[in-house]
């Protein structure tokens, strides 16, 4: 016998339109109502209509925010590809997207997109910008008010988010630091070059990266932390005044960042083959630089597949109540050399 929602109202003592609202994760019900009607659900294998649930949304479209980087910073591309797959997949179930792209270096512009999000009615948010109290705050407003967000990519922690996709980001730095080794002999001097530090993706592989090194004996010494903000001018003017002031430089770890502006750094000062680099994604301009040996190792995490499972999980939390499996669903750590491609 089928459960309906009439049948967990009467059990409860409660309105119908009250069962939907919990059903929904909607506000406006005491806690103790919310854990009674959830254990009746619970006790009764409730399981909802899917097919009315659809026609209903098909009426209605549900809504999804997305909140990510500029579009010109070219890795995010591939994120919208999978999530373009996902939204492809689930249009016939009312699904609509509502993209926000926010400037990087502004914790304001990001706060404001999720709250700007929440007040438009969305039903759920995609958020991957920085890690920052602002930002925090905003996850947490969109929470209170029964809006979940999914972070992807870069991770806001200690935040009210359902949860987190994407690589693991700090094992990606130390993968990183335990390639740096084996190529670069001891006491070589080491550039790290990240986007920007406020960032939990990018912060992390730059610790992973120390801690790796600190796990091999510190043989190598890290120089100076460049921050490029993902930006062609902002890298390549730093990675050229540090190639300038240290010419016995070893090797550059492009945690994250511009890609493009290391390999035309390195080709102005014709260290090609003299300097070790390792660095993150196969983009156009990793693959031109293992092409051309100047990257020796890119280690890659399916940005596609990130992309496609936040929405899918975002997704199946609000269309059927379900709740991510983990709180951090992380994507592969793969190693690329030129004789990959």
């Amino acid at each position: 016998m089928t459960v309906t929602i009439r049948e967990i109202a009467k059990q409860a003592g409660v309105s119908r339109g009250t069962v939907d609202r919990v059903l929904n994760d909607r506000p406006g019900v005491k806690p103790e109502v919310r854990d009674r009607i959830l254990s009746i659900v619970a006790e009764l294998n409730y399981v909802p209509n899917i097919a009315a649930k659809a026609l209903a949304y098909q009426k209605k479209p549900l809504v999804f925010g997305i909140v990510m980087p500029p579009q010109e910073i070219q890795f995010f591309e591939a994120i919208r590809n999978g999530i373009s797959v996902a939204a492809e997949e689930l249009k016939d179930l009312g699904v609509r997207l509502d993209y926000r792209f926010v400037d990087n270096k502004s914790p304001e512009e990001g706060a404001a997109a999720i709250r700007e999000l929440v007040e438009a009615g969305v039903s759920g948010i995609m958020f991957s910008v920085m890690d920052d109290e602002l930002i925090r705050a905003s996850i947490d407003y969109a929470a209170e008010r029964a809006v979940p967000i999914v972070t992807f990519n870069s991770d806001v922690e200690l935040s009210k988010r359902i949860c987190f996709v994407g690589q693991d980001l700090h094992k990606s730095g130390m993968v990183a630091a335990g390639l740096m080794n084996r190529v670069l002999q001891a006491k070589a001097k080491v550039l790290v070059v990240t986007g920007n530090l406020k960032f939990h993706a990018h912060r992390s592989r730059v610790e992973g990266f120390k801690q790796g090194l600190a796990e091999h004996g510190n043989k190598l010494e890290v120089l100076q932390v460049i921050e490029g903000f993902d930006r062609y001018a902002d890298t390549y003017m730093q990675l050229d005044c540090a190639l300038n002031a240290n010419p016995d430089l070893g090797g550059i770890y492009m945690a994250t960042g511009d890609i493009g502006a290391c390999v035309d750094v390195i080709k102005h000062h014709n260290r090609a083959g003299q300097l070790r680099v390792v660095c993150n994604d196969l983009i156009s301009p990793a693959i031109l630089g293992l092409r051309e040996r100047i990257i020796d190792f890119t280690i890659v995490q399916n940005p596609e597949r990130q992309g496609y499972l936040s929405l899918r999980i975002l997704f199946d939390h609000v269309f059927a109540g379900k709740q991510p499996e983990s709180e951090h669903h992380y994507t592969e750590t793969h190693i690329y050399i030129p004789e990959s491609l």
